[in-house]
């Protein structure tokens, strides 16, 4: 795993650099899971560069892989406003975008996401970063 979030960051890191945001990689990362090199790199590059979309300038944005409960969790945590709950499940169709965005994109980042991790047996989870405050967004596939 830590390959493709290297190659990916390697390619992202202009565009987060440009609204000075602190991309990084944390926690154990060398884990494997049953897909493709391919597939991966587009999985994690999508996530990564909605991130760095949504992410305001001079924020974070979290790489990390984990083990939970026998299941291995790749995460990608961000600091830009999150997803409102009602609007979770939508944000996988193709070509939907949350109202109120001025971002410029095709609204097929998650979905791709979700079809690949359909195709692998994978899971998709969106949280919020910050409960609380419910603000950021935690992507967490889970393998």
């Amino acid at each position: 795993m830590r390959s493709v979030f290297l190659y990916v960051c390697e390619d992202l890191i202009p565009l987060a650099d440009a609204k000075n945001i602190d991309l990084g990689m944390v926690g154990e990362l060398d884990y494997t899971v049953l897909a493709t090199e391919l597939e991966m790199r587009t999985l994690v590059r999508n996530l990564v560069d909605n991130a760095i979309r949504y992410t305001p300038a001079g924020g974070k944005i979290d790489l990390s892989v984990r083990l939970v409960q026998g299941k291995v969790e790749l995460t990608v945590t961000d600091t830009g406003p999150g997803i409102a709950e009602k609007e979770r499940l939508r944000v996988f169709d193709p070509f939907y975008r949350v109202l109120g965005n001025n971002e410029v994109g095709s609204g097929l980042g998650l979905s791709i996401v979700q079809a690949i991790a359909l195709r692998i047996k994978a899971q998709v989870r969106l949280e919020y970063a910050n409960p609380i405050e419910k603000t950021g967004l935690r992507v967490v596939v889970s393998f």
